[in-house]
Formats: structure tokens, sequence, C-alpha cells
């Protein structure tokens, strides 16, 4: 691919957009009447569009393959209703990127770009903002800057009600090869953070819902004590692989934003960037679990519970506290009146024995499905304002929700959002019918309103209710948006240094969390924690952490 590549020119650098030519600039069409919003609303509103497109022309978009819930892209009922309200025509070609076990698999556009076999566009290829970055600045991705100026009014509407996304979604040159939508979930924002207690369990031990690591410590005794489940198997707290318990524990101890495969347990200190997994707190916290080990309210299963053991455990009715993102993550859902889920209410964030109590909150990350148009297009301006269509209310609800005929409709007066609002929109079914929607893959702005302006009935409420309703619970806790390191952008031999590191960050930091934390490791052992640390600096820990400072500062402001 290198290659390939290597005789494409370097984009200029950062500059104001200045539009197109003496094109005069594209506005917001006309507010649909009848749709209702509460008061301050911010995000997308329905209006008119009217078609743009030219009839000669048909655009070849590559897209993920999706059977379950799209279909066939080219007969998907979205696609027919898109065409005749923009007029663009589209052929879609889906390609398998995501393999059964969730991981990413981009080798058949890798072969495209290798080839130079491009598309006009991508719609939603999982690329990093690194390669887009790279691949635009090589002239492979079309720079949009001034396209959006003068063809996109909704992407503009979102650069003026979320002023953090320029810079965000900016290549290391300030330009924009992307074309990103916006997912800003309120209670995603505190997902990876999130524990979740049944209720009955703590009352028929007559304990009270914890809000110390200490109160939480001694619930646990009672829950293994009097087996509240009736199980003889109880399980009084456990996470599980893909459901960390270090981002809910450790910041009880110290600010930890935890980390993957890609990075992470990084934060800024004044401004310059830390990493927090070999702090004295940390070694806090790891003798706090090593605690729970010792008293036997928490077992390896914490840290090796798969997806499917950690379900039957959960349907079995033996968890007491789950490290959870949601209940599904260790509950069957139903809207049954005795549905198991509904017995478990979030834990608040704890506080520790030093009065530490954050919550790990994300600022930053509610970037959603991206445009990227190539080299290869030679009307780029169509889709932008094709990328920029979907953004509309309508398009945003007919894209997500499917049909609206059958499974969605504007909410009415006097009808409720999820937080007692009134509602814009109302829902039956998500995902929908299969063949009716684009699922999540098109560039939606769904912003904070719009995603908490789903109508929630009051005498049945969803768990889309009860998600939001547990994160209250979290918000207060937000670490300071000046501790949060912000998504970065990094050159091509900086990105690929980074991760390296970043593979065996993540190992050494989650193998030693759960070895000190069953006792494997003793983490009283100072030779023991010493090695633990002093590893990081054999894995490139000082050129790691100034990677990051380095893209940090060069960040576009």
């Amino acid at each position: 691919m290198t290659g390939a590549l290597a005789g494409c020119s370097t984009a200029s650098g950062p500059e104001q957009p200045k539009g197109i030519g003496d094109v005069p600039q594209v506005q917001l069409g006309a507010e649909t009447e009848g749709v209702l919003y509460k008061d301050g609303y911010v995000g997308p509103r329905a209006s008119e569009k009217k078609p743009f497109g030219d009839a000669a022309k048909t655009f070849r978009i590559v897209v993920q393959q999706n059977a379950q819930v799209v279909g066939d892209w080219n007969k998907n009922e979205m696609t027919k209703w898109f065409e005749q309200r923009t007029g663009v025509k589209v052929k879609f070609e889906s390609v398998l990127v995501t393999n059964t076990d969730g991981t990413v698999d981009m080798t058949k556009i890798n072969a495209m770009l290798a080839s130079g076999d491009l598309p006009d566009a991508f719609l939603d290829i999982p690329f990093t903002d690194d390669q887009i970055s790279l691949y635009g600045q090589q002239g492979v991705f079309t720079k949009l800057d001034d396209y959006i100026e003068t063809y996109a009014p909704e992407m503009r509407r979102v650069y003026t009600e979320y002023p953090d996304w320029r810079n965000l979604t900016a290549a290391t040159d300030g330009g924009h090869y992307q074309f990103r939508g916006i997912n800003d979930c309120y209670h995603c924002r505190v997902g990876n953070a999130r524990a979740f207690i049944n209720k009955k369990y703590v009352e028929k031990v007559g304990g009270a819902i914890p809000t110390t690591t200490d109160e939480m410590r001694e619930l646990l005794k009672l829950f293994k004590e009097k087996d509240p489940s009736g199980t003889g198997k109880m399980i009084p707290f456990t996470g599980g692989v893909n459901n960390q318990i270090d981002r809910f524990i450790m910041n009880a101890f110290l600010y930890n934003p935890g980390g993957d495969r890609n990075g992470g347990w990084l934060r800024l200190q004044d401004g310059k960037v830390d990493f927090v997994a070999n702090k004295p707190e940390w070694r806090e916290g790891l003798r706090y679990l090593r605690t729970l080990f010792d008293d036997g309210t928490m077992s390896r299963e914490a840290f090796t519970f798969t997806d499917d053991a950690y379900l039957r455990a959960g349907n079995q009715g033996r968890v007491g506290i789950a490290r959870a993102y949601w209940w599904g993550s260790f509950l069957d859902i139903s809207y049954d009146d005795g549905a198991l889920w509904r017995d478990y209410e979030a834990v608040p964030p704890l506080k520790g024995p030093n009065g530490v109590q954050y919550t790990a909150w994300e600022h930053y990350n509610y970037g959603a499905a991206r445009l990227v148009i190539t080299s290869a297009c030679s009307n780029p301006e169509i889709l932008v304002q094709w990328g920029d269509a979907q953004m509309e209310l309508e398009a945003i609800m007919n894209g997500y929700g499917g049909d609206p005929k059958s499974n969605w409709s504007w909410a009415k007066k006097g009808e409720t959002s999820l937080t007692g609002d009134q509602a814009v929109f109302k829902i039956k079914e998500w995902p929908p019918p299969e063949g009716q929607s684009w699922s999540q893959y098109s560039i939606m702005y769904r912003s904070n309103d719009f995603r908490l302006g789903q109508y929630s009935n009051p005498d049945n409420p969803d768990f889309e209710q009860g998600l939001y309703e547990a994160s209250t619970k979290y918000e207060p806790f937000a670490q300071p948006k000046d501790f949060q390191l912000q998504p970065l952008i990094f050159d091509e031999s900086s990105a690929a240094q980074k991760a390296d590191t970043a593979a065996s960050i993540e190992k050494h930091v989650k193998q030693n969390l759960a070895k000190f934390a069953v006792g494997e490791l003793d983490i009283n052992d100072d030779a023991a924690w010493n090695a633990y640390t002093s590893a990081f600096d054999g894995m490139g820990m000082k050129q790691y952490l100034e990677l990051y400072q380095k893209a940090y500062e060069s960040r576009p402001k």
C-alpha cells in the first residue's frame, strides 16, 4: 500500500475554508411543520430538502455488509427513499469487515487502496483517524473543508452546536478528509464505568446500596454469608473479559480512564500526558481488590468471564454486583413485569479511603459513522451534499428507525421524553425489521437532546429510560474535562510505534491487575510491585508518553 501511495502529493497546511468558487452557499431549508422540540433543544431539525443529484451519474460507494438489519443495500427501503429525496443514484458495494469475534478485518479495503481500485466513497468503513489523516494528505482521500463551507449546512450547524467537533475530526494538517456524524449518547459516556446491583438482594440481607469502598466490602460479605440468590453459588461481585472492573473500582483511588488494545490508562496532568496504572494510588486500589479476593467475595471469574459465561451466571440469578456496560451484558432483556434486569439498579461511584470519588466520564468520544470521499470521485460536491442530507432529522429517523408508517412517528404534544420533557419522536422497534433502515451506518447528527427526546412510556419504561436514569447518578462525579486526554491523531511512523507499545501495555496492565487482585503476585511485596512498574520502561513508556505529548501539543486548535 505504501508503494502505491508514495507518489501522492501532501496536502497544504491548515487554513480557513473559502468555499467553492462563486457557488452560493447552500442554506438550511424551511423547517417541517408539526415536529415538536423541547425548549432550548440543540440538535437536528426536520426541514425541507430538494433533490440536487444528476440523474445521469451513479456513484459507487463501499459499505459494510449487514445481513441482519440492512439486508441488500441496493434494495433497502431507506436507499429507495433517500434516492428519491436527493436525486443521487448510488450503487452500493458491501464488504464484510467484521470478524465473528468482533475484530475488524480490513483486508478487502486495503486491497482496493493498494490496487488503486477506488470507489467514489467509503461509508462507515472503520478507518482509524490516523489512516484518514495519512491517506488524505497523500491525496487518496479528498479534502472537504471548502465543500463543507459551501454545500453542508447541516454540518455547519454541528460545528456551531458542538464547537469541539471541527478540531476533533481534523487531520494533522488541520484539514478534514472525513465527513463524520455525531452520536452523543448520554449513557454511553459512562458505560465502561457503570456497575449494577440487585436491590432485592440488598433488602434480603438487610444492607444498603454502598457509597464507599468500605461499605461495598461489608455488603459483599453479607451477600456471601446469606446468599440471597438462594442458588448456593452466589457471586457477590464480578465483571468479565469485556466488562473490565478497573474503571469502576480504581476511580475510588485516582482518576482512571481505562484502556484497551488501542492504548489508554492515560490522563492529562497540568497539560502533560501521564500514565496512571503505575501510580501509588493504583497500588492502593489493587490492595483493595486483594481484600475482596481474600474475603471470598470476588474470584478470578471477575477477570475471565466470557460474554456467554457472564450471561449464564446472570440469568441464573447468581450475581450481586455486576460491572457491566448495561443489563444486557449479563442478563437477557425482556419487557415482562418480572424480568430480572428490572431488579438491578446502578451503583453510584464509590468514595475511596482518601475521599477520591471519580467516574470515568467520556467528554469527547461521541463520533458516529463517516463518509470518506476518494480521489476517484469526479463530483465530490454532490457526495458532500448527499452526506449532509443524511443529517436532517427525517433522514436520520428513516435511516435509523426504518419505515415511518410502521416503526416510528413524530411525538404528539404532551408525550414525554426520557427526561420528562416534550418528546420529539416515538420508535416501536430497534433495530427495525430487515431491509427498512441503514442501521447506524448513515451520517447522523444524533445530539444529546435528540437521543433523550425519544418518547418513553411512563407506564412501561424501557431500558433506554433505565440507562438514562442510571447515568444521572454518575455525572456529578465526572472528572474535570481537562483531566481527560482527547482523541489524538498520529503520523505514520508514530502510529505504528504507538500501536506496538499500546498492545504491550494493555497485556501487562490487565494480566497484573488480575494477578495482584487474586494473590498470584503479592501487592504488599515491594519487589513484586517494582518489577511490575519497571517493566513499563522496557516497553518504551518514556517514548510512548513523548509520542502522545507531541501529538497533544500539535493537535488542531
